[in-house]
């Protein structure tokens, strides 16, 4: 391949495809300075690039990308490798002015991952981005700026059924001060006192991470160290009775979760290619066992920690490296859109990968579809009590509109125009409030009562925390058969309801059982005199 590629660049040096695949080959042998420079040679000539997978029959995904090396962007090409999509890789940068030039695509897709040197490509990615009138996937730029170790962190700190240890970013003149004595720990953690862990700002993948006891350890790591800033964070022991760390990778699409892979290892600084697992078979049963039974196992028991990091994070697609503390909480090491997610593995060693890969990577493709889906004119779920198609968002606060189409039988326009009728105010796309919602309905011809009861043989509005946008409320329909989610999360279902629950808007008239049975079980419940027995 080397021999072909190098052939074609000196055949033509306008060859970008060819300059970009020697960048992905440089990158793959270590070889960084070169593989810069590649890159940058290819993207002078183009800024687009088209992989064709299968057959080429899917749809076409249009990926916004950045330069940089395999940790700069998701990995998309092992998310869609078994389909038959056509792949359009769209290089942008902080100086790009504008998206006017992308090809035809059915589906979109934000691939450009957390780090200090993607910060500004972000940026300009919020700016260009807004308004997009396409189905597209991590339109979120913001919320991908957030990942980082320290934004993790503080996203996830107030979740007591998960531990993100605080990570603190510090500047070298300061950590020479705990090095010498001049200020403690403590001054800069939450944690008083050694053992902690120290990398430089902007590594992955263990580079420059280290273990440190003492004050003497650390004016050595700092000789070894140039970088001018660090994270610290406290060491957290989480190996297992038998001495033992397992971390596990854990991808989330639309909310549910995936396994990724599952490392088992005697050192605490686990990663997939140093923890053995080729050597050992019997660390290969355990993560056959844990990706065989994830769903009604890891999952489970991780229930809280899933729902809290998808409505925390608010991204359609990212991964999640953690491990499980005694005491039961998911211990969260880092999230990004960038970690590698790939079913590369020799398959005679691992042959059960390759299963929960396929599911993995038919999840991603099934999301892409479903964006698609929402977007023409007849979606293919339809309401059970109306047999009128589902309603989605169009904006991120249109929840109410959506629903309140579902429960009425009526279209968005409508629901829209009517709450204009209402209050000349209403912000068209929303968001709508709880007075504007009961005149709409009023004006349908619905009397709508919420409550903390729900009456699931009829129509109900119901209201939970939502599991995108964090801190905010989240309208679903149910229909009295299943939960429509006008958003776009998997997880919303009736376990959920049960978990994250607000109320329940229905119907006067068909609430009214359930409201006789409140003014008997009040009745009964009512005051009794101390001296009486209960």
């Amino acid at each position: 391949m080397w021999d072909t590629l190098f052939g074609r660049v000196s055949a033509d040096v306008t060859d970008a495809s060819a300059f970009l695949d020697i960048s992905i080959l440089l990158h793959a042998i270590g070889e960084e300075e070169k593989a810069v420079l590649s890159q940058k040679a290819a993207l002078e000539i183009s800024r687009k690039y088209r992989i064709r997978n299968g057959r080429g029959t899917g749809p076409s995904v249009l990926v916004f990308v950045t330069a940089g090396d395999f940790m700069a962007n998701t990995p998309i090409e092992f998310l869609l490798e078994a389909s038959d999509a056509n792949i359009l890789l769209h290089y942008v940068d902080a100086d790009t002015a504008d998206l006017g030039d992308v090809p035809e695509h059915d589906v979109a897709f934000v691939a450009v991952g957390e780090s200090a040197a993607n910060l500004a490509v972000l940026e300009n990615l919020d700016r260009l981005l807004r308004g997009w009138p396409g189905p597209i996937m991590n339109n979120a730029p913001r919320r991908i700026m957030a990942l980082s170790r320290d934004g993790v962190a503080e996203a996830l700190k107030d979740e007591p059924s998960m531990l993100a240890p605080a990570a603190a970013r510090v500047l070298r003149a300061v950590v020479e001060q705990v090095a010498s004595g001049e200020i403690e720990v403590g001054s800069v953690l939450s944690a008083n006192s050694f053992p902690v862990i120290i990398r430089p700002v902007g590594t992955h993948a263990g580079k420059g991470m280290e273990k440190i006891s003492t004050r003497s350890e650390l004016s050595t790591y700092l000789e070894s160290q140039a970088e001018a800033e660090f994270f610290i964070t406290p060491f957290i022991d989480y190996s297992g009775t038998d001495g033992k760390f397992r971390k596990q990778r854990v991808a989330f699409i639309n909310g549910r979760p995936y396994a990724s892979h599952l490392a088992v290892s005697e050192h605490w600084m686990v990663h997939y290619l140093n923890a053995g697992m080729t050597q050992h078979e019997d660390r290969r049963v355990e993560e056959a066992l844990w990706m065989a039974n994830f769903d009604h196992d890891f999952a489970v028991r991780h229930t809280r920690s899933f729902d809290a990091l998808h409505r925390r994070l608010g991204l359609d697609y990212f991964a999640i490296d953690c491990a499980e503390l005694a005491d039961g909480r998911l211990l969260v090491f880092e999230a990004d859109v960038a970690m590698i997610v790939h079913s590369m593995d020799q398959e005679h060693i691992f042959p059960y990968k390759k299963g929960a890969m396929r599911k993995l990577f038919a999840g991603f493709e099934q999301a892409l579809a479903q964006r698609v889906a929402r977007m023409m004119p007849t979606p293919a779920i339809t309401c059970a009590h109306t047999g009128k198609p589902a309603v989605y968002q169009r904006t991120e606060d249109d929840c109410l509109v959506c629903a309140l189409a579902m429960f009425t039988g009526r279209t968005y326009e409508d629901i829209e125009a009517i709450a204009r009728n209402c209050d000349p105010t209403y912000p068209l796309g929303g968001p709508m409030s709880h007075s504007i919602m009961r005149g709409v309905a009023n004006s349908c011809g619905f009397v709508l009562m919420s409550s903390i009861y729900m009456l699931w043989a009829k129509p109900a509005i119901i209201g939970v925390v939502s599991p995108t946008i964090p801190n905010t409320g989240h309208a679903v329909f149910w229909d009295g058969e299943k939960i429509v989610d006008p958003g776009y999360c998997e997880r919303v279902d009736r376990s959920y309801v049960d978990r994250c629950g607000l109320e329940f808007t229905q119907r006067a008239s068909d609430l009214q059982p359930l409201i006789s049975h409140d003014v008997q079980i009040s009745y009964m419940a009512g005051a009794v005199a101390t001296n009486e027995p209960l």
